[in-house]
């Protein structure tokens, strides 16, 4: 059991990046309006963004154990998006979650998601309005 809540710890890692899991491969193309499919969205826009060449799918194989393609898509994701930890809040709620036992499911962390998913975008966003004024400097 956590004692202090104000630190990101391997735990706290291990349940961002499986919370990406889970939010990002459990969406069908029928839920079309819900917030994993949205979050999906988004995730996909800013690997676009960020010109990366492999996405999470790529990463993920029929010969792989549910253990092997965890561990994978872990590092992928605290590789891309682990900027979202450096704000306490965001480690502070991973932290409440993991000590309140929580599971991670579709529907679960709901306000986490969708502040991800607007942090992401902003940066994004940010990120491309900064290059287009360089590029109109030169």
């Amino acid at each position: 059991m956590m004692k202090n809540l104000t630190e990101v710890t391997t735990e706290t890692r291990d349940y961002f990046a499986d919370t990406f899991t889970v939010y990002y491969l459990e969406p069908t193309f029928k839920d079309n309006v819900t917030t994993a499919k949205k979050f999906q969205n988004c995730v996909n826009y800013y690997l676009k963004h960020k010109k990366v060449e492999k996405w999470p799918l790529d990463y993920c194989s029929r010969n792989q154990t549910e253990e092997e393609r965890k561990i994978i898509l872990r590092k992928y994701w605290l590789e891309y998006f682990s900027f979202l930890l450096d704000e306490q809040q965001n480690f502070q709620h991973i932290n409440q979650k993991i000590q309140e036992g929580k599971p991670i499911k579709i529907g679960e962390n709901l306000g986490f998601i969708r502040m991800s998913f607007t942090r992401i975008m902003m940066k994004a966003l940010n990120e491309e309005r900064a290059e287009n004024l360089k590029q109109k400097k030169e």
